[in-house]
């Protein structure tokens, strides 16, 4: 069989990107052409079929032939004879989004398991696809070129693994490794351009001083950038596509931020696209594909995109220790992370992670969050037990090796057995208490074993005047309204409701002076106020348009700065956290 994608974009400004498939050599009846329903990296059921329109099918003398819906997802073709046929239909493309195909006036950006389809029994079939594009645009891709616009891959995973940038996009290229690094950056950016590309080139360096080697021919960074848009990212095996506002790009912090989410994308290229659960490939992308471990493919991943900018020198030391104690805050703020599992978490991601409940605070951890903390948690113990000669990064570098080769995932199982090779001791204690299990961290003991203590604070003195009742709260203009309220704390047992509209305290008019940011980064924002800690606050609030007074209690505000340092004359536990934080790197 041959089969070849053609992708026309006549009328860009419609949003319906044209995509033909020519088969050849058919020697079956019928052919069920199925579209995705979820993209790799991105847990969701986003049914890409939806977007579908004016699919049909003709022999290759121009027979129209019998196409009709299978499934949501799935259209049966009966090829009446046929040994060649060509298969028709356009995808309309409005959302501007690294999860979704987007096409308008200005761009396309493609990701292939929300444009093209493929047929049932044939994902191993190799291809060919060619693009019909405005003559002033050219294409940014990792897919392997052939002539002119023409591209090839060797199965459709690799086909949808491998995103299309199309337009007049600024295109910068580096070489590491001897390879092709190229940074393709759609929308606005008026930022110290060179200098972006250098860092991002730093990443590359301090990550492959892991690694080794590159596992690609080539590398392409598809970077969205306009304003308004969330941080975010998603990985493929040879290319990442990360969104960014450049209205922040100035702001030291957002760029650091940045600077994490483009290391975590590229580390995936190792750690989830070659190290893989075992569940997540060959893909089923019909539905959802379970696995217990994204713990360790998005947290491990995301413990290591900090380190890589540290390693690169983006950020110093104190700032990594930094970011390290805001997430130390979270998960101690957060009841959830008591309740639900890193297993549990991992599992449930496909119904919980993009589907937020006000009730996930008190009931359910990030994967990516607590993950984080799990990989700093065990390179610890392994630096420990191998007296500061390994880390998380000899282990990360020991799956390459030993599933890069046959392109098998592993289990639990198979990393547990990886971990006692590396260390010499059975992890699964480990495993029991904090990722099958809930048991509570103990920060201080933890980080005391790497020379390093954390000093809970107020930011400012006069916070430790003030006090809060247990509730995070949105602001929108001058509205205050309730987002979540934490289990066990006072506003929780006097039955304060999530969407509940914060009017006043203590007849009061409520209003900024009332809140106070727990998390700067994620800009969570939790009640405050003056009444002292154990004395009684009266709330009023409309819930459903109905005013009402809730009783409720004072209790000390939270702190809101966990600093973390070394502490002074620790030189065997000073070893070990360099062992952690730099492994090759000298700073």
């Amino acid at each position: 069989m041959k089969l070849t994608y053609f992708v026309t974009i006549e009328e860009p400004h419609l949003h319906l990107l044209k995509v033909e498939m020519a088969i050849s050599e058919i020697t079956d009846n019928e052919i069920i052409l199925t579209m995705p329903a979820w993209t790799p990296g991105s847990y969701l059921i986003r049914d890409f079929a939806r977007n579908v329109r004016n699919l049909s099918a003709r022999s290759s003398d121009g027979m129209i032939l019998e196409a009709r819906k299978k499934d949501k997802s799935s259209w049966k073709i009966l090829t009446a004879g046929s040994t060649a046929l060509r298969i028709s239909y356009h995808v309309f493309c409005d959302e501007l989004s690294i999860r979704s195909t987007h096409l308008d006036a200005s761009h396309a950006f493609i990701l292939g398991t929300s444009a093209f389809m493929y047929m049932e029994g044939y994902k191993d079939q190799a291809l060919e696809i060619s693009f019909n594009i405005p003559g002033d645009w050219h294409i940014s891709t990792s897919l392997e070129r052939t002539v002119d616009n023409m591209y090839r891959a060797i199965n459709y995973d690799v086909l949808v693994d491998s995103p299309v940038e199309i337009g007049k996009h600024l295109s910068a290229t580096f070489t590491v490794d001897g390879k092709e690094h190229e940074v393709a950056l759609y929308g606005q950016f008026n930022g110290d351009l060179q200098k972006l590309i250098n860092d991002m080139q730093k990443i590359v360096e301090a990550t492959l001083r892991i690694f080794e080697h590159a596992p690609y021919k080539r590398y392409v960074f598809i970077l969205q950038s306009y304003q308004g848009n969330q941080i975010g990212g998603l990985e493929h095996s040879s290319s990442c596509a990360v969104s960014m506002d450049p209205s922040m790009i100035f702001d030291d912090d957002y760029y650091k931020r940045l600077m994490s989410v483009i290391a975590h994308e590229y580390f995936h290229t190792w750690n989830v696209k070659r190290i893989r659960p075992v569940e997540l490939g060959p893909f089923n992308y019909r539905e959802e594909n379970y696995t217990t471990l994204l713990w360790f493919s998005e947290g491990v991943t995301d413990f290591f995109a900090d380190l890589i900018i540290l390693r690169a020198k983006i950020i110093d030391q104190s700032k990594f220790l930094e970011l390290l104690g805001e997430s130390i805050k979270m998960i101690e703020f957060m009841p959830g992370s008591l309740e639900t599992s890193l297993a549990d978490s991992s599992f449930d991601t496909w119904i919980r992670l993009y589907k937020p409940s006000p009730d996930d605070v008190n009931s359910y951890i990030s994967y990516y969050l607590k993950g984080k903390i799990i990989g700093l948690l065990m390179s610890k113990k392994i630096a420990t037990l191998t007296s500061g000669s390994k880390s998380l990064d000899n282990l990360l570098l020991l799956l390459y090796e030993k599933f890069r080769k046959d392109g098998k995932g592993f289990t639990e199982k198979d990393l547990l057995a990886a971990l006692k090779d590396l260390s010499g001791e059975d992890f699964n204690e480990f495993f029991n208490r904090f990722i099958r299990g809930t048991e509570k961290i103990d920060f201080d003991s933890e980080l005391a074993e790497m020379g390093l203590k954390i000093d809970r604070t107020h930011s400012v003195d006069s916070r430790a005047q003030l006090s809060w009742s247990g509730m995070i709260v949105k602001r929108e203009g001058t509205t205050y309204t309730v987002s979540a309220v934490i289990k066990g704390r006072p506003a929780y047992k006097a039955g304060i409701n999530s969407g509940d509209e914060i009017v006043a305290i203590n007849s009061g008019r409520f209003k900024d002076d009332n809140t106070s940011i727990i998390l700067k980064s994620a800009k969570l924002m939790t009640d405050a106020f003056r009444t002292k800690a154990g004395e009684k606050a009266i709330m009023t609030v409309f819930r459903r348009n109905t005013l009402m007074n809730v009783l409720t209690e004072a209790e000390p505000l939270p702190f809101d700065t966990y600093k973390i340092t070394e502490i002074p004359g620790q030189g065997d536990k000073k070893k070990i956290m360099d062992r952690v934080l730099l492994f090759t790197v000298t700073l």
